[in-house]
């Protein structure tokens, strides 16, 4: 009866394994078993197979769609200079540990040269075999252990480059922000909070381009906790007449007002990355527009009266556009937040449960050590190395409480965590 029991479960789970490995036509799975190892020496076995089953998947990864890029230099017909790099474009889908434990000592370990055994020695390596699927398919995140987590957004006041030109709409620039963030929200995009000011995220300089600086954005992340920032410039909104004039002409002859007959919206959309307070994402979408083009100040942007309008319709379909290129960039980004408070075994994080973050998920932490890193008398952060694992015990509104699952060293306030 044992033996029946033991082969049902075998069978159960080679047939959960296997109902991963069919992929799409497009993207056929490829399925593999690889190994990982880590380093048992001042840390914790905890700590030692969470590290080797990361091993593991980086080198699963390399199995399929590698490219290799070398680079060499020579001189004095000398080789002075020979670098290689390795990319891949497949992504772990699925995977599941088969077998871990201390790495077994080879012969030459336990025995020395005269074939005695060698008294004390132990297996210092700790190592996990996996089998992994992989996929090429572009719209499957490869973050498997972190993919139902959303970094946090905020999504500022849209910004204007002539103000004039939209005269005849009202509320466009918070009516805007608002129906973003409902369609980011639509197509499942949660993680989202509205930034209530927006003038001082221009830079003038630029154009209407995001203000970096760290003294406008650093608030902004310490504030919200969040990761990105979104922001929209509206780069026209002008209206024409393009009739002929000698049309034109005879309309005024006969008291007839030249009304605008077309008009063209250009949107530009940019997304900043808060913690490294870079431009990562820049898109412009624009759409002409004919007929009766002027909107009239009763109906507000954002009303039923302002989308049945042929502008709120040609807005409408910049707002699809506009949500969908930024959840696409958005949906598989790691999650990165940072502890802000330490209590007892309490590990506070700025992380909430719009980030889809739950009870028992498992985050990894990087230390911050060493000086911080300075160029042209800017702040470019601080190293940062892995030093631990924590387990998500409770969330709050604003802010999630973890404790230590697995560490190796130290963990302090400030740190970054983030999926692992």
């Amino acid at each position: 009866m044992k033996k029946i029991t033991f082969l049902l479960i075998c069978f159960n789970v080679l047939l959960g394994f296997s109902s991963i490995t069919a992929g799409s036509d497009t993207y056929p799975a490829k399925c593999v078993t690889v190994t990982g190892t880590h380093t048992t020496e001042g840390v914790t076995k905890k700590f030692a197979r969470k590290m080797a089953i990361r091993d593991a998947l980086k080198n699963a990864s390399m199995q399929s769609n590698l490219k290799i890029s070398s680079s060499q230099k020579v001189s004095n017909f000398s080789l002075v200079k020979d670098a290689t790099r390795f990319t891949t474009q497949s992504k772990v889908s699925k995977f599941r540990v088969a077998n871990e434990g201390l790495k077994e000592l080879s012969f030459d370990d336990m025995f020395d040269k005269e074939g005695m055994p060698i008294k004390g020695i132990k297996s210092t390596t700790y190592q996990v075999t996996l089998d992994v699927c992989l996929t090429e398919d572009p719209s499957v995140c490869g973050n498997v252990l972190g993919n139902h987590l959303q970094p946090k957004a905020v999504v500022a006041q849209v910004l204007l480059t002539n103000s004039y030109a939209a005269r005849d709409i009202t509320n466009l620039r918070s009516g805007y922000q608002v129906a973003l963030k409902k369609q980011l929200s639509i197509k499942g995009y949660n993680n989202l909070e509205l930034l209530h000011s927006g003038t001082h995220l221009q830079d003038e300089e630029q154009v209407l381009s995001p203000n970096l600086s760290k003294e406008v954005l650093d608030p902004i992340r310490n504030d919200t906790g969040a990761q990105y920032l979104i922001l929209n410039v509206i780069r026209s909104v002008s209206r024409h007449n393009e009739s002929s004039n000698i049309w034109n002409s005879v309309k005024r002859f006969y008291n007839h007002d030249v009304k605008p007959n077309s008009r063209y919206l250009e949107v530009e959309g940019f997304v900043v990355d808060l913690v490294t307070r870079q431009v990562v994402y820049q898109k412009i979408h624009g759409i002409k527009l004919k007929g009766s083009v002027t909107v009239g100040r009763d109906r507000a942007f954002g009303t039923n009266s302002f989308f049945a309008t042929n502008t709120g319709k040609a807005f409408t379909s910049l707002l699809e556009q506009s949500s969908s290129d930024v959840y696409q960039y958005l949906k598989c980004k790691t999650l990165k937040s940072s502890i802000i408070d330490i209590r007892g075994e309490d590990y506070i994080l700025h992380l909430s449960a719009e980030s889809g973050a739950r009870v028992g998920d498992e985050l990894s932490v990087y230390h911050n050590f060493g000086r911080s890193i300075m160029r042209g008398g800017v702040n470019l952060g601080f190293d940062s190395k892995p030093a631990g694992f924590l387990e998500i015990t409770r969330i709050h509104s604003k802010f999630a409480i973890a404790k230590v699952v697995s560490k190796d060293g130290l963990i302090q306030v400030g740190d970054e965590v983030q999926t692992w």
